[in-house]
């Protein structure tokens, strides 16, 4: 029997709603998923079978199971809804970037969409591809890293991204570094500058890795995951990680937004399904291979943890591999922290952790300079800068950077302006901001005086109460007044008792440590 053309097409045009809805169903029924990652050998970002070559071995994760690839090239995960699936970038391949710098190596997936109420979240992704493919190009990485690492940027306003441009920015404009990372708090609760933000810190010209902080939270979310919504929309996941180089790096989200009532407030925290992904990661790694930790909040001297017996547990990872150092910011602050046995750290060895200096220094107060940039020295007395983190092979150090000035400028010295011959016993005080707490530290009075030591006091910065209090001496002001002071973990200090000839010396510091050492001087008149 034949059957009319007109009656197939009208077939086919009433059950293709019918196949349409079929698939659907089957889609948002499964409950994996898989893709290929690849060798992009074109760059447009689409698997072609016959262009681009599969790759093997490299690690894709849902955010909590990691998968690695087989020789096709193929993973599969399962899937979990608002999450993502993202490539693990592995040695001597990059993943793309955007036109700001922020690498794409992700695919967020939600079924409804995650979001607060006021700020503009992820919305629902809507089927998955069949396949999520992720797309690799060539780089050559050799032993020798740097790094470029930003504590809080934190800008409250447009007005506070400026700061940041004119003073930071500005010098750091192809800057020698393979890569930059922020630690968080990218901004200060307002979401809407975050394409602000991202355009200015991209003309730093490197690819630019984001940690999630407190205050990049929407504080209407119900929960950790809806206060992220805006996070997910920006930069994907809020944890993850990659390899460069010779090291492994493994950033954390160690925010916990939680909901009681009518209280809202942060603690300390991964989570189970984050802790079992660093697991997950860590098995992975090679005995001595250097792994570097990223998070905003340092694991102690800070915000407390949600859950004592988590701390626990993540301190019982990491030291199953010793060479593990971590990077953390929040505190406005700058310091080494040894984490040991006494603070439950189960090592041999302590735990080294970085809080690292921020760029916005303490929130952008203090008196304004010539172009009304705030000073903005933090707590402890270190101004604000950045770092560099240096890897070579397995070994690891970080320089400070202080924002505006040459880069051999780490520490100021405070003493008298003059001082009587009669009564020539003075102090010497030298903030030395990122000095090792075991630095052999030396100081002499002129060129012929004696070197003498100095000890590591931990105190408040006498520069900074200075500043303070001059600036309070001027009443009402326009800008934003220094905030509180805490104990500076990296100065020194001498008393001087030497019988020293009326004139103008120049008071010598230097500091030695197992990284750097570091000069400074500044005169002091006998009288």
């Amino acid at each position: 029997m034949k059957i009319k053309l007109p009656v197939l097409l009208a077939a086919a045009f009433f059950l293709l709603p019918v196949l349409s809805n079929y698939s659907e169903v089957k889609a948002q029924a499964r409950t994996t998923v898989e893709g290929i990652v690849y060798h992009d050998k074109n760059g447009n970002a689409v698997y072609d079978s016959k262009e681009d070559d599969p790759l093997e071995g490299v690690a894709v994760s849902n955010g909590r199971e990691v998968a690695v690839t087989n020789r096709k090239g193929e993973y599969e995960l399962p899937l979990r809804n608002d999450a993502a699936i993202f490539v693990i970038k592995p040695r001597n391949w990059a993943v793309p970037v955007d036109d700001e710098n922020v690498p794409q190596f992700y695919k967020m997936f939600s079924a409804t969409g995650i979001s607060g109420t006021k700020y503009e979240g992820l919305e629902a992704t809507g089927l998955l591809p069949e396949s999520v493919d992720f797309s690799l190009s060539p780089s050559e990485e050799p032993d020798k890293l740097k790094v470029l690492v930003f504590g809080d940027t934190q800008p409250r306003d447009d007005k506070e991204i400026y700061y940041m441009s004119e003073e930071v920015i500005s010098e750091l404009v192809g800057v020698d570094a393979d890569f930059g990372v922020t630690l968080g708090d990218v901004v200060f609760d307002d979401l809407s500058i975050y394409d602000h933000l991202i355009g200015s810190l991209s003309n730093v010209g490197t690819p630019m890795w984001y940690v999630a902080g407190n205050h990049d939270n929407d504080y209407t979310g119900n929960n950790s995951t809806e206060a992220r919504g805006t996070w997910f929309n920006k930069f994907g996941p809020s944890y993850y990680s990659f390899t460069h180089g010779p090291a492994h790096f493994v950033v954390l989200d160690n925010i916990r937004w939680i909901v009681e009532d009518d209280d809202r407030y942060y603690r300390t925290g991964l989570g189970e399904a984050q802790m079992e992904f660093l697991k997950n990661e860590m098995e992975r790694l090679d005995d001595n291979q250097l792994l570097v930790l990223m998070a905003h909040i340092p694991y102690e001297g800070s915000t407390p943890w949600y859950d004592e017996a988590e701390k626990q547990a993540f301190y019982e990872l990491i030291a199953t591999h010793p060479n593990t150092v971590s990077l953390a910011a929040h505190t406005h602050r700058h310091y080494h922290h040894f984490i040991d046995k006494e603070q439950g750290f189960p090592g041999n060895e302590p735990h080294h952790m970085i809080s690292m200096g921020t760029v916005c220094g303490a929130w952008w107060t203090g008196a304004p300079d010539e172009y009304g940039i705030p000073h903005t020295m933090m707590s402890d007395g270190t101004p604000n800068g950045y770092a560099f983190l240096n890897i070579d092979g397995n070994s690891w150090n970080l320089k400070w950077k202080t924002a505006g000035v040459p880069e051999n400028v780490q520490m100021h010295i405070a003493a008298p302006d003059v001082v009587s011959a009669e009564d020539d016993a003075f102090k010497v005080i030298a903030n030395i901001y990122n000095a090792l707490p075991d630095a052999d530290v030396k100081m002499k009075i002129g060129e012929d005086g004696s070197w003498m030591e100095m000890k590591r006091v931990p105190q408040k910065d006498p520069v900074r109460l200075t500043e303070k209090e001059r600036e309070n001496q001027l009443g009402e002001v326009p800008w934003r007044k220094m905030g509180g002071d805490a104990d500076s973990q990296h100065i020194w200090e001498a008393e001087v008792n030497q019988n020293i000839e009326p004139g103008v010396y120049h008071i010598q510091i230097k500091s030695a440590d197992d990284w750097f050492t570091y000069e400074g001087k500044r005169l002091v008149r006998i009288k």
